[in-house]
């Protein structure tokens, strides 16, 4: 090669078929969009960034669309979680179950493929894309335990065509804490994980107690030791200006929680923090932000029934990044009390916009929030209380809080793509992991 001569980027194909299915966004899919977009900038220097995507009806894996790539850059607001069943009232139970029953599944499925088959067109049957070349890797960003193709078969196959493969580890929750799933992700996400311990070269962990997790569950399921990388998650929104958000007249100074309502996520250690408080503190509100998950009737039920439910008990879904500035630039404290997290962004989140915060130490969260934040157990109703007070009690005590927030550095998500960037090109200097006899290609 002449000094003139440039080097071959790596190819680092990255499948975004759940991102971009989803009309929503919630941490996971910012996270992706994030690097994937941060790694076609500067931090991906050397590398040549191929998201693509993978129709149910499609026999391979496609480059986007322009509009798909467009989309790709754009987070859409938080979503309704609120599932088809819960129309039916009182008769949602039973409508969920029916609607979970393995032949409802299948026609269900089966409407969907119909529905795919008009949307394949020649133009985006074109955009088709083979193998890519040997030394490329294949960077599994997304939860793709969602996705079409199982990974116990893909991951062989690019081994086997000599193409390194990396995933990004956000949590092993399920294998943890199994209670706070259902069975069919539980499955899902186990089967997902043991092909990747099978198969995969590199682990990018969003925390250190993700990475030493990730260990420990190896270790006991009996799969190969990871080859673990921590990086840094970014928490700097947008250039954005703040949207105010309609909020009832009377909730006056509110505890904002944000987060996906599900079992490990624990809002009703705040709703029950508020009910010992909102009689004694008159002025005092509860905003909870995000989309109902799963296995959470029981807290549903407890919110929409509260005697001050859309009073001074608010729950907000369809919030984009303006209106969420808002409400962290507007809220007397956020509160994070979830039982784990594999990192705690809306932490990070809270503090870059100099929200005084409350936080439990589950999981990685001491991680996220540092010094910064109040540390309470997720099971603590008293402490959260009595932090919650005195906060409300003691101007100096919140000033100081405020401050802390305010002098608090947001690590960047540039930060973070340079960091997977690295990883990478790291990854791509080792020998491909050539297997004899292995053919490889799309099926």
């Amino acid at each position: 090669m002449t000094s003139s001569e440039q080097p071959t980027p790596t190819t680092v194909v990255i499948e975004v078929t759940n991102t971009l299915s989803l009309p929503y966004t919630t941490g996971y899919q910012r996270v992706v969009r994030e690097i994937t977009v941060g790694l076609q900038g500067p931090a991906g220097t050397g590398l040549e960034i191929l998201p693509v995507v993978r129709p149910l009806l499609l026999d391979s894996y496609r480059k986007l669309t322009t509009d798909e790539n467009e989309k790709l850059r754009r987070h859409p607001p938080g979503g309704h979680g609120r599932r088809r069943a819960d129309r039916f009232g009182a008769l949602a139970p039973v409508v969920r179950g029916t609607m979970d029953l393995s032949v409802t599944k299948q026609v269900r499925s089966a409407l969907g493929r119909a529905r795919g088959r008009r949307a394949i067109t020649p133009e985006v049957r074109a955009l088709s894309v083979g193998l890519p070349p040997i030394g490329s890797i294949w960077f599994d960003l997304e939860p793709s335990w969602h996705n079409p193709e199982n990974r116990d078969e893909l991951l062989p196959r690019m081994r086997a065509a000599g193409i390194h493969t990396a995933v990004l580890i956000a949590d092993v929750m399920p294998e943890l804490h199994p209670e706070w799933f259902d069975p069919t992700q539980r499955q899902l996400f186990g089967r997902w994980l043991r092909s990747h311990l099978r198969d995969t070269e590199l682990f990018l962990c969003i925390s250190r107690r993700t990475s030493e997790d990730l260990r420990e569950v190896a270790a006991e399921i009996g799969m190969p030791r990871p080859n673990t990388v921590v990086v840094p998650l970014g928490a700097d929104f947008a250039a954005l200006d703040p949207q105010p958000v309609s909020l009832p007249p009377n909730i006056g100074k509110f505890l904002l929680v944000v987060g996906t309502l599900e079992p490990r996520k624990n809002q009703q250690l705040v709703v029950d923090a508020f009910d010992v408080l909102r009689r004694r503190h008159p002025d005092l509100g509860v905003v909870i932000v995000g989309k109902q998950g799963w296995l959470v009737d029981d807290l549903v039920e407890h919110i929409t029934s509260h005697p001050e439910f859309g009073q001074r008990l608010v729950w907000l879904e369809g919030i984009d990044d303006a209106q969420l500035a808002w409400l962290y630039e507007q809220a007397f404290l956020a509160v994070a009390p979830s039982r784990y997290e594999g990192l705690g962004v809306p932490v990070m989140e809270a503090l870059h916009h100099g929200c005084p915060t409350i936080s439990s130490n589950g999981g990685a969260l001491p991680e996220a929030g540092g010094d910064r934040v109040s540390m309470i157990d997720p099971d603590d109703i008293d402490g959260l209380c009595v932090l919650v007070e005195r906060h409300l009690l003691d101007p100096e005590f919140h000033a100081h809080a405020v401050e802390l927030a305010k002098g608090y550095e947001s690590p960047r998500w540039t930060a973070t793509a340079s960091a997977v960037g690295d990883a990478l090109r790291d990854l791509a200097e080792r020998t491909p992991p050539l297997v004899p006899g292995g053919s490889g290609g799309h099926r």
